[in-house]
């Protein structure tokens, strides 16, 4: 139904969706004494609303929540998307929180309880024109607990994507840098066999494939942490863990370092050895691994990495120890974060993807386990990767 009063066009402009006949005539006679508003539409049901809407589009919109043809809120979000300037209050008989957050979901300003004095309802239509929300005293503090809520969620979300779009940003910039070493040296070694393969003796030959062995293991090495790192993140995530010998994690560990013989100092007790931990027995690895790697990485090439064995109680503690520059006391609180590296410029001299403590960690609490970190006497650092003992004393 088009009502459309005289008047100046200054006035507010009012559409009224409301099924009950009764409601709808006193709705468009209060809105119609007002000197400052003008009622440009009255509907009985979703279509009719959305269709006056669309030809008037309103300042104000009164729409009833359960409305013939599809409800108050199909009619909010159409007349919305129509007419993007109108504001739209709610006309309901219902204070439950459920029609509440449905309407204040599609888009509402305000929540009107109907049975308010009239005089409330002309003030909300002048607030909710100027964009003002409104909500009923009649809606119970657990509907205004419940939107604090939601208003406290979607901040959080807004900054967790800042925050990821950070990390993306930073793990484009560091993973392409971890990416263009070993590429590059394998592209050097390729082009030095393609212009002097004739020339190269066999000594020579063997540091050409020794040095593209490296960079391969380097690469795979850092698919594998962000792989694992992956499949960690995941919430269904379930490890199949098992009773795994202490020395099976020592010995695969030691085989992606054999390119640095004698470097990689490793434990000799065959009691200690033989002790088993309840793990992932390739995570148990990738964990062992990405701390040994950090350790490499940040020692001297001349420098010895040693790996221990400490048994307890009810757990078993692999101890990597290096004697590299330690840990920065203003980096401890974050050393276990992702992508956080002592040195964090494109040009520094060791390599690392910033993701190896972390995904240590990861793996840890995956085992109900963790990682420890001291000072070691003399200077260095001790990682300490703590199990679940499977051989319980």
């Amino acid at each position: 139904m088009q009502v459309v009063a005289e008047g100046p066009l200054d006035r507010i402009q009012v559409l009224i969706a409301e099924d009950e006949e009764a409601v709808l005539q006193a709705l468009v006679e209060l809105v119609s004494s007002a000197e400052d508003m003008q009622v440009v539409g009255a509907a009985r049901d979703a279509e009719e609303a959305i269709k006056l809407a669309e030809g008037s589009c309103p300042d104000v919109a009164l729409v009833d929540v359960r409305m013939p043809g599809g409800g108050g809120a199909r009619t909010t979000q159409e007349i919305r998307a129509r007419c993007p300037r109108a504001r739209v209050v709610a006309l309901s008989a219902y204070e439950d929180r459920s029609s509440v957050l449905e309407m204040l979901r599609a888009g509402v300003v305000g929540y009107v309880v109907k049975g308010i004095p009239a005089d409330e309802i002309l003030e909300i239509i002048r607030r909710s024109e100027r964009g003002e929300g409104s909500l009923s005293t009649e809606v119970t503090a657990e509907v205004i607990h419940e939107l604090t809520t939601l208003l406290e969620r979607s901040e959080a979300f807004a900054r967790e994507l800042q925050e990821l779009d950070r990390t993306k940003g930073e793990l484009i910039q560091i993973l392409s840098h971890e990416l263009l070493t070993p590429i590059t040296a394998i592209q050097g070694f390729a082009s030095t066999l393609s212009e002097h393969r004739g020339e190269l003796g066999a000594d020579e030959m063997r540091a050409v494939a020794s040095g593209v062995t490296q960079a391969g293991r380097r690469i795979k090495r850092l698919v594998g942490s962000l792989a694992a790192s992956a499949h960690l993140d995941r919430e269904d995530v379930r490890l199949p863990s098992g009773p795994v010998a202490v020395g099976h994690v020592v010995w695969e560990t030691a085989t992606e370092f054999d390119h640095e013989p004698g470097r990689l100092v490793l434990p000799d007790n065959p009691d200690l050895l033989a002790r088993r931990i309840w793990a992932d027995p390739d995570l148990a690895v990738r964990a062992l691994a990405t701390v040994v790697e950090n350790a490499m990485s940040l020692s001297l090439p001349t420098e010895e990495v040693e790996i221990g064995i400490c048994a307890r109680e009810q757990s078993i503690e692999i101890a990597v120890l290096d004697r590299g520059p330690g840990v920065p006391e203003e980096l401890r609180p974050r050393m276990f974060d992702a992508f956080t590296q002592a040195d964090t410029s494109t040009t520094r001299t060791h390599q690392g993807l910033g993701i190896g403590l972390y995904l240590a960690r990861r793996i840890m609490k995956a085992h109900a386990g963790d990682v420890e970190f001291s000072e070691r006497e003399g200077g260095g650092s001790v990682f300490r990767l703590v199990f679940p003992s499977f051989d319980r004393q």
